[in-house]
């Protein structure tokens, strides 16, 4: 049977699936009504399936030594109640369908559909890694995506290399001495340290920042007493470093480090820093990709795959591209009144034929593969 024909004889069941796990949106690491749902539908289609790391699901299509993956995130946020404002109610039914489809046609090859809890959170594919999810069998390759909103149904973004940024997250105290603020030269202010690191590091950080190969570093808050005619002890600086580059990166966070230090010297104050590694930047491996974009001008059209902007958002899919070669595409939402507001709203919405195009993309890769 022709592949759209049979994905369109089987979009009904995809849809009400979507909606099914929509209306049982799950915070992250809480999936357990999610996680019973993606068992049953894989279970139901003859399909090995395991749960690993609490929530997560595995589901293996036939047997072999190497595999093809397909990752789908699980979690919802706490919006509107909890909710899928992030579209991950669609990433959970496109994959469903993959496995529906590449069932019913009788593929032979062993795929492995992961559904990962946590993204939202600490995120859920490094704890799956440590327990084996890339292993037996070994995947080889591995394919991810997010829904994209103001980006048409029916198109795909999707470029080879950085795609999505690292997210590291700061935290950092000055401890001075207190007092009367009428008396400030019985104190060690330190809003002072506090202030002189925040104005040198944005300043050394604006020089170096190559627009080329770009980093985002934000102080998103201050805190430091209450009172007008009170030094605080201590004074709490707190923000977030993006990235695309392994060795900015580090950079960023080795200045910080000494900065704060040398700042906290300079006013006779202490300094405690807490640096919170988050995910690393999703890089797409460049062969994988070209492929990709290759069949998917092929099937889609020329017009209907564009390059992607990069986005310092983060995106915990880039622990599975540090370790397998790996495509991660944005598909497109949006028909004009659906799936042109952000992630994230409240109001978030799609186009459910977004569903088929997802399916079909990604299907229609994994038989060329």
């Amino acid at each position: 049977m022709d592949l759209k024909q049979m994905i369109e004889d089987n979009m009904d069941e995809v849809i009400k699936l979507r909606k099914e796990l929509s209306e049982n949106a799950e915070l992250s690491f809480k999936e357990y009504k999610t996680c019973n749902i993606v068992k049953e539908f894989l279970e139901n289609l003859n399909i090995d399936t395991k749960a690993l790391f609490n929530t997560g699901v595995v589901g293996n299509l036939n047997e072999g030594e190497e595999a093809i993956g397909i990752r789908a995130d699980m979690d919802a946020l706490p919006v509107n109640g909890v909710s899928h404002v992030c579209g991950h109610d669609y990433h959970m039914a496109i994959v469903l369908g993959c496995a529906l489809i590449l069932k019913k046609m009788g593929y032979e090859r062993c795929v492995k559909f992961i559904f990962q809890p946590g993204e939202e959170e600490t995120g859920g594919a490094l704890p799956m890694i440590h327990e084996g999810v890339l292993k037996n069998p070994e995947v080889k390759y591995i394919i991810g995506f997010h829904v994209w909103p103001n980006v048409e149904v029916g198109k795909l973004e999707v470029t080879s290399g950085p795609s999505m940024a690292s997210v590291d997250d700061f935290f950092i105290t000055f401890h001075g001495k207190g007092g009367h603020a009428a008396m400030p030269h019985l104190c060690n202010n330190p809003l002072y340290p506090a202030l002189d690191f925040i104005q040198t590091m944005n300043t050394k950080m604006h020089l170096e920042n190559n627009p080329l190969d770009p980093f985002v570093l934000t102080f998103s808050s201050i805190n430091a007493g209450s009172a007008p005619n009170v030094i605080a002890d201590n004074v709490k600086i707190s923000g977030t470093v993006r990235t695309f580059n392994k060795d900015i990166r580090e950079n960023i966070k080795t200045h910080m480090k000494s900065l704060s230090k040398h700042c906290g010297d300079k006013y006779n104050c202490n300094v405690d820093i807490k640096y919170h590694d988050g995910y690393p930047p999703l890089i797409n491996d460049k062969g994988l990709t070209d492929k990709f974009i290759k069949i998917a001008k092929d099937s889609l059209g020329e017009n209907n795959v564009l390059p992607l902007e990069k986005s310092f958002a983060a995106e915990d899919f880039s622990y599975f591209a540090e370790k397998v070669p790996s495509v991660h595409f944005r598909l497109g939402i949006c028909n004009g009144k659906e799936g042109n507001k952000p992630l994230h709203a409240s109001n978030f919405d799609a186009d459910d034929k977004a569903l088929y195009y997802g399916i079909y993309s990604i299907v229609q890769f994994i038989l060329s593969l």
